[in-house]
């Protein structure tokens, strides 16, 4: 799904005005945001689930390098959905060629981090066509 845009700025590159590695694991956590605000549940609705998706692994392949002022397409697919975790991949692309590809595993934890099961409000949205 498609989930938006960036314009590179300033403040993601180094000296030699290409993005620091960091800054695409930025740019999926903001790619996750919209992609459920386009499931139809906002920040606060992910909160009222209640759902804490931890960050618990990532996969990061950097197909080609970023400058300041590209343009870059964000798409997000949910590929697995376990009893307490969801996998997700980003694919960043600059004029349809790919730039990154990033996998995320997110676990729901309690308010303790204890795993718990994703709710069927996550599920259910994430499994519908």
């Amino acid at each position: 799904m498609h989930v938006g845009q960036y314009r590179v700025r300033y403040r993601d590159v180094y000296s030699a005005g290409i993005v620091l590695n960091s800054r695409f694991l930025d740019m999926c956590d903001e790619a996750f945001t919209e992609f459920f605000r386009l499931l139809g549940l906002a920040p606060q609705d992910l909160y009222s689930v209640p759902y804490n998706g931890a960050l618990a692994h990532m996969d990061a392949t950097f197909h080609a390098s970023a400058a300041i002022d590209d343009v870059l397409d964000f798409d997000v697919r949910c590929d697995q959905i376990g009893n307490s975790s969801v996998v997700l991949t980003y694919s960043i692309t600059r004029s349809g060629k790919p730039v990154f590809t990033g996998t995320a595993r997110y676990v729901n934890v309690d308010n303790t981090g204890v795993p718990i099961p994703v709710p069927d409000a996550i599920r259910s949205v994430l499994t519908t066509p």
